[in-house]
């Protein structure tokens, strides 16, 4: 989560459990809801991890599908990637906390383990090239090296990042000085022809091959797009929040939330007006927008406050939902997933490659983006029934608990003595 950062609790809270089992079921839940988002913000384009040719993209213009892409524009592309993004650093604050507790060397044991989730990150890379693990981990020794500024310090840079300043300012000058906003090689035709060829006529092995020259375009991507600041932008954000301990206790910290909730939705509201005015005014004075470069330019810095936005929104608006008994009935069992993120993670793409690419069912082009809409839920609707019967019977799921394993270079509990009985949730 995607990087993912995860850990897992062991059962759902029941009104005799510790507070600090609550905080983490919201999490958990978090967690899950963000899992969703990403499956279908993939799915929904046959899980392709890469560019495509334009035409693709609007190859099915039935009304069904037409739905199914506009909920993804405004409701997923680019929000949930941040949101996991906000997680991660929010369990690196816990987890680092958990270790500092045990008087162990914190910055060795996580960056041990970073090391490891790298090395499962570049694997998982040979398979499907949207990889965000292989991102995570780099950005994860920053965190480490970030982790001792100041709560000013870190709120002013996650704010920064995470409107992606860097890249607007560094945009401008590439505008001023060499005429043009890319400011790295702009190689998206030529990519997807080749990611095309890769998808529907290649052998698994020769993606594999595909997917590790693809390392290249996939940092120019992170870079062109502001992917790699508005990522770690989210890390410290996600820090500060475990240092000021907003989900130590979400009902002492409601009126926060509804505060958080109700600026974000203000935003989304001001940046939706100037979305429009932008768009009118195109229309009106016969601006071709696909090549002029200001005005591309300011839609990617409203697109950028608007998922922002929306990202605050999610978290905001979750997080007050788990207050009202009714909806913590309805979203609990999102936790299941959440525990098990990285196996959740992981899964997904293999159901998606399976679907979709030459070497599996090969329904690429095959399928339109709502049906694949509807796999998506029937794929998501299995694995929180396969992560709440694990559950059951094992502490983590399987990659969690080898992740953990290799954390501690000895083989960790697996199996439940009791599924009744709750434990303390530690940290995977």
């Amino acid at each position: 989560m995607g990087s993912i950062a995860l850990h897992n609790t062991r059962s759902l809270p029941s009104p005799q459990v510790p507070q600090a089992q609550a905080r983490l079921l919201t999490i958990d839940v978090l967690r899950g809801f963000a899992l969703f988002g990403i499956l279908y913000s993939h799915m929904i384009f046959w899980y392709s991890g890469g560019p495509l040719p334009e035409k693709f993209y609007t190859a099915y213009m039935d009304i069904p599908s037409g739905i199914a892409v506009g909920l993804y524009v405004l409701f997923f592309n680019g929000k949930f990637f941040s949101l996991f993004s906000f997680l991660f650093g929010l369990s690196f604050y816990i987890q680092i906390k958990g270790l500092v507790a045990k008087h162990e060397n914190a910055v060795m044991r996580f960056g041990w383990r970073l090391l490891i989730l790298g090395l499962i990150g570049l694997i998982h890379h040979a398979v499907w090239r949207a990889d965000i693990l292989s991102i995570y981990v780099p950005l994860g020794f920053m965190l480490l090296l970030a982790r001792n500024l100041s709560n000013k310090a870190i709120a002013i840079l996650g704010v920064v990042f995470i409107l992606n300043i860097p890249t607007k300012v560094i945009e401008v000058f590439s505008i001023a000085f060499q005429g043009t906003i890319e400011f790295v090689p702009n190689t998206f035709v030529e990519d997807g022809k080749k990611y095309f060829i890769a998808m529907n006529q290649s052998s698994f092995i020769q993606v594999i091959i595909h997917n590790v020259y693809a390392l290249k375009e996939k940092l120019y991507f992170q870079l062109s797009t502001g992917r790699l600041f508005i990522t770690f932008g989210f890390f410290l954000v996600g820090m500060l929040a475990g240092r000021l301990r907003w989900f130590e206790d979400i009902a002492r910290q409601q009126s926060f939330f509804k505060k958080a909730w109700k600026r974000s939705w203000q935003c989304l509201a001001v940046v939706a007006v100037a979305g429009l005015v932008v768009a009118v005014s195109v229309t009106v004075l016969h601006i071709d927008a696909k090549n002029s470069s200001w005005i591309r330019w300011l839609s990617g810095l409203l697109a950028d406050v608007f998922n922002a936005s929306m990202t605050v929104f999610y978290i905001a608006g979750i997080s007050l939902l788990m207050l009202k008994p009714n909806w913590n009935l309805r979203l609990s069992p999102l936790s299941h997933i959440g525990k098990m993120a990285l196996t959740s993670y992981l899964s997904q793409t293999l159901f998606g490659v399976f679907l979709f690419f030459h070497f599996g069912l090969g329904l690429f082009l095959e399928t339109s983006p709502a049906l694949n809409i509807v796999l998506c839920c029937l794929i998501f609707y299995v694995q929180l029934l396969f992560c709440k019967i694990w559950l059951q019977h094992f502490h983590y799921g399987p990659v969690e608990w080898l992740w953990r394993s290799a954390t501690y270079f000895k083989w960790q509990p697996l199996r439940k003595a009791s599924c009744h009985k709750w434990q303390n949730p530690s940290e995977v």
